[in-house]
């Protein structure tokens, strides 16, 4: 069996989808159905069975995605072990970030540490939500929720607050709030139903709740990330909540009711247990540490 083929079914195992597999690995689901082909007749037996609702695992494909999952284990171990050896950190790394947070915050930010350290090839890797599967296991990850497996060590980078926040364009046609009432007359931005947010919706939708004794504000614009929410505040088409951090990565935002605070979340980096003693993993922390350590003011402790 050839490991390329492992590697991808080992992402279809854990998908439990070729179509979300496809989406992850970033191929066609023609060109990955016909790896996964290719692989069932080295194998000698069908893999899994297509359901109504993605694919189901035969015995054969269990058997195999257990032992993918062993030898890939195996071999980042003995490439941990070896990096885990050098003195000066170098090779790839790779970061997960929901897209929002490493878009605006995150990624702007790694100049200096790239040039502090050129032998490290970082690769970040950005999604809307915080997924189950991803193509290749992160090295580390920057999460707003936390992992449940007593596998990670989990360190919290830092706490932040969810504001108001409206354009300057905004308020200049409307008028600004003053107090929870006047938000009744207000555009409001919210989370659409298909978002995958790393809160409960309805805590991150609070806006249309707060103050209301029953009905909801019903918003003027509902939509699925917290990046095109941001995006449409700053167009000028209404009021939303927001991050706190995200004041200072956007143009012409405004913080109105400064008194009303939304929901809290902890910024936190992630790492396996095995990885403890990576050199790069412990370079990127001690960054992350001091970076918003200097930018405390965009973050509530």
């Amino acid at each position: 069996m050839k490991w390329d083929r492992l590697k991808l079914f080992n992402v279809v195992a854990q998908a439990k989808s070729l179509t979300d597999a496809a989406v992850l690995l970033n191929i066609s689901q023609s060109a990955l159905s016909r790896q996964m082909q290719s692989l069932e007749h080295e194998v000698g037996n069908r893999l899994f069975v297509r359901r109504s609702r993605g694919i189901e695992l035969t015995a054969a494909g269990i058997q195999v995605s257990e032992a993918a999952k062993k030898l890939s284990q195996s071999i980042e171990d003995v490439n941990q072990k070896l990096i885990s050896e050098k003195t000066e950190p170098s090779g790839k790394l790779r970061v997960y970030a929901t897209n929002a947070f490493g878009s605006l915050w995150l990624a702007p930010r790694m100049g200096p540490f790239l040039k502090r350290f050129p032998e490290i090839a970082l690769s970040l890797s950005l999604r809307d939500a915080e997924p189950r599967v991803l193509p290749s296991q992160p090295h580390a990850e920057i999460r707003m929720t936390p992992i449940k497996s007593q596998d990670y060590i989990q360190i919290k980078l830092a706490t932040f607050q969810y504001k108001i926040f409206a354009s300057t364009s905004y308020l200049k046609s409307n008028g600004v709030p003053a107090n929870e009432k006047e938000l009744d007359q207000h555009k409001i931005i919210s989370y659409g139903e298909d978002a995958q947010p790393p809160l409960d919706k309805k805590r991150l939708n609070w806006l249309l709740w707060h103050g209301k004794d029953a009905m909801p504000r019903v918003p003027c614009l509902e939509i699925s990330s917290i990046y095109g929410l941001a995006k449409c505040v700053e167009a000028g088409l209404g009021i939303a909540s927001l991050p706190g951090w995200m004041n200072d990565e956007t143009n012409n935002l405004f913080e109105v009711l400064k008194d009303l605070n939304g929901p809290a979340l902890d910024i936190t980096f992630c790492y396996h247990e095995h990885m403890r003693e990576d050199p790069r993993i412990n370079v990127l922390k001690e960054y992350l540490q001091n970076l918003i350590k200097d930018e405390n003011n965009k973050f509530t402790n």
